[in-house]
């Protein structure tokens, strides 16, 4: 584990020159190659430029300890690049974070089959139900989802991957602490449950709009791929394909429609070289030679058993559903419907949606073409 002044040090560089600034990075460089990560910055006068020094001394000291204080106080970690634990698919990308602070427990990243899903905060009916499938049977597999813990198609594929038993990581364009939407509050403590909370803010940083895009070369460089749902032309999941791309990782995107608006980024990346997907099958495919151990194909595809036998629709209470999906089906009357016959059912239609979509993986409902549904 680093020692703390060498902690302090590295939370001074981020303070003075900025998280996820190619300076931080080239100054960490400096002092590691002469051996001096341990010394007083504000006497590193020989490796500084006067600018250098100036914005290093203006760090409130005070404001590093009640870093410190705050992550010992709450369980989090903080991991600097110096560690063993640091991952090392992080240290080779460019510009890497010097430190991590990490809610929960870290995985053995790079011995881990990662995949990241991005896409917009205000997904289509189409996105939300492939984000969350996508993430159920990849992390049902084996694999670790990597996303953004945001509302939209984050929140679907956190929720998918936590419906499989899976492991799944939220990193954050805030600090872990901070009241940044809190309507996700209850997703990022599931989250940091299951597997970890990862920012390269501290704790109470409430972020900015340039922290949340900087933050996306993290969410990629601890994957193997990421799989863009649904991208406009103006989307944050076109800036984390960027990241990937740079990085040498993969980008599999799925195709859409050519005349939607959701799906111009999409096609543009298809355009550039990214690779389609149209199922899971063709992630199984690439990274199954590399990790036949830990990514078990079969039991990703496994019905779930289900008293549903015959087709009259019977009401029950079935335990094994989250709270909102069963809500949803002691709501329904009809054997055949819509989602917007569900309005009424005391759920967000982002809740009526992801339950559908978990009750159809669990046997209980049947989706036919044109959104209409009918009970199993």
């Amino acid at each position: 584990m680093t020692d703390l002044i060498t902690i302090k040090n590295l939370l001074t560089l981020q303070q003075a020159f900025g998280v996820g600034s190619n300076k931080c990075s080239k100054a960490f460089n400096k002092l590691c190659d002469l051996n001096r990560l341990g010394s007083d910055l504000s006497k590193c006068g020989d490796i500084f430029d006067k600018g250098d020094i100036d914005r290093i001394n203006k760090v409130d000291k005070s404001v590093i300890d009640k870093i410190i204080e705050d992550s010992n106080n709450n369980g989090i970690k903080i991991i600097t690049v110096c560690d063993k634990e640091f991952p090392d698919r992080l240290r080779n990308i460019p510009t890497p974070p010097i430190l991590l602070f990490v809610l929960g427990d870290l995985p053995d990243i790079d011995n881990e089959p990662l995949i990241c899903i991005v896409g917009p905060r205000k997904p289509s009916e189409f996105g939300k139900k492939a984000a969350y499938s996508l993430s159920y049977r990849l992390a049902k597999a084996g694999m670790t989802v990597v996303s953004g813990a945001a509302i939209g198609c984050d929140s679907y594929a956190h929720n998918g991957a936590l419906k499989a038993g899976g492991k799944t990581i939220g990193v954050l364009g805030c600090g872990i602490l901070s009241d940044y939407l809190p309507i996700q509050r209850e997703l990022r403590r599931k989250i940091a449950e299951n597997c970890c909370l990862i920012s390269e803010l501290p704790p109470r940083d409430n972020g900015s709009k340039f922290s949340f895009p900087i933050r996306n070369r993290i969410m990629s460089g601890l994957c193997l791929g990421v799989i863009v749902v649904e991208a406009g032309e103006k989307s944050g999941a076109l800036n984390t394909a960027k990241h990937a791309n740079d990085q040498g990782r993969d980008v599999f995107v799925i195709p859409g429609n050519p005349t939607l608006e959701c799906y111009k980024g999409s096609n543009a990346l298809l355009r550039d070289g990214a690779r389609p997907l149209i199922d899971t099958s063709d992630i199984f495919g690439e990274y199954i030679g590399r990790f036949a151990d830990k990514i078990d194909i079969e039991r990703a595809f496994a019905k779930q058993e289900t008293k549903n036998d015959n087709k009259k629709f019977t009401k029950k209470v079935v335990k094994s559903l989250s709270k909102s999906a069963e809500i949803l089906y002691n709501y329904l009357d009809n054997q055949k419907f819509t989602a917007d016959d569900l309005t009424n059912c005391d759920l967000s239609y982002d809740e009526i949606l992801s339950s559908l979509t978990e009750l159809e993986i669990a046997g209980y409902i049947k989706s036919l073409p044109g959104g209409i549904y009918v009970t199993i």
